[in-house]
């Protein structure tokens, strides 16, 4: 199947700085959820700060066949690993897993050159080896697991994106997408013309984002309804409050409080180790109580969002009086 542009949605928000803007996208197809949920089970270093819980990856393991749970165990999150999330988002085939992977395994060499030569500029050196193991890896896991994942999620997600995709031309887009990721503030500039939002289950609390060129494709933690908790705080409202609970974590957030400040300078103003400084930024990113300063995917500082600090207010008397 020949390439061709994928539909597009409804583009108003526009964040600027000196006169450089990007718009703002919300995109979603169960693919991306795939593809996703795939991430979370390869990211091993995440399997204690998901959502879903340390217990979620062996449980999905127990479900593999042999051969498929060895060759997961010796894949790695390569750099090539990124071009799946664009193969998603240009797509044609938005409706099912099926017809996105169908298409992705129609593409010839050339097909493949030509959909992703306006996004990057170094390609594998094995471009077509690279889009069969992807086939290969995402068709056995939609088989082994995700066709079982419960159908309500990915409904959901896509009520989600839709949701947001309403409040486009409501606020400047650097603005929308840093409320919509929880603190990922995107830096106009540069040649990023958009930047595309899809929302995932799997990943939460974390975002995941890449840049290719004029695009940035980032994956946002999404909050569905009736998968938030059972009992007790919410995993959102529980994560703020534990951040929380360090001195230094405290100290940071007065220090981010008037301006950004890069890694480098946290760790000069707190004085311990670099390594103990970045738990100390990542647990508060994943609390969405800090804003993280993006240009392409390096994150240049950091900053207090002033906004979650109330929101966590209202999410503890919400608790405390329910």
């Amino acid at each position: 199947m020949p390439y061709r542009q994928p539909d597009s949605y409804s583009l108003g928000s526009k964040g600027s700085v000196n006169g450089m803007a990007y718009e703002v996208e919300f995109s979603f197809q169960p693919a991306n959820e795939l593809i996703v949920s795939l991430h979370t089970y390869l990211c091993k270093i995440w399997y204690k700060r998901i959502d879903l819980g340390p217990d979620w990856a062996p449980e999905i393991r127990t479900g593999l066949t042999d051969d498929f749970r060895q060759e997961l165990d010796s894949t790695e999150l390569s750099p090539e690993w990124r071009l799946i999330f664009l193969f998603a988002y240009l797509s044609p085939e938005k409706k099912d897993v099926p017809g996105f992977l169908r298409w992705l395994e129609s593409l010839s060499l050339g097909d493949l050159y030509v959909l992703l030569s306006p996004y990057i500029q170094n390609f594998p050196a094995d471009m077509q080896a690279v889009r069969d193991k992807f086939v290969h890896l995402l068709s056995e896991w939609n088989s082994q697991y995700f066709a079982k994942v419960e159908p309500g999620i990915v409904a959901a997600l896509d009520e989600d994106a839709e949701k947001n995709r309403a409040l486009i031309g409501r606020m400047p887009a650097a603005e929308l997408a840093e409320q919509t990721t929880s603190g990922m503030y995107f830096e106009p500039g540069g040649s990023l013309a958009k930047v595309v939002l899809t929302p995932q289950f799997h990943f939460v609390p974390g975002n995941v984002f890449y840049s290719f060129g004029p695009v940035t494709l980032c994956q946002y933690p999404a909050s569905l309804p009736g998968h938030d908790h059972e009992e007790g705080p919410s995993p959102k409202l529980y994560r703020m409050l534990r951040s929380l609970s360090e001195k230094s974590r405290l100290r940071i957030l007065r220090f981010l409080r008037s301006e950004p400040h890069s890694f480098i300078e946290v760790v000069r103003y707190l004085g311990i180790s670099k390594g103990i400084t970045h738990e100390h930024l990542f647990s508060l990113r994943c609390a969405g109580l800090l804003k993280a300063h993006v240009t392409g995917e390096t994150v240049t500082g950091y900053s207090l969002r002033t906004s979650a600090v109330g929101e966590l207010q209202e999410l503890l008397l919400e608790y405390l009086e329910d």
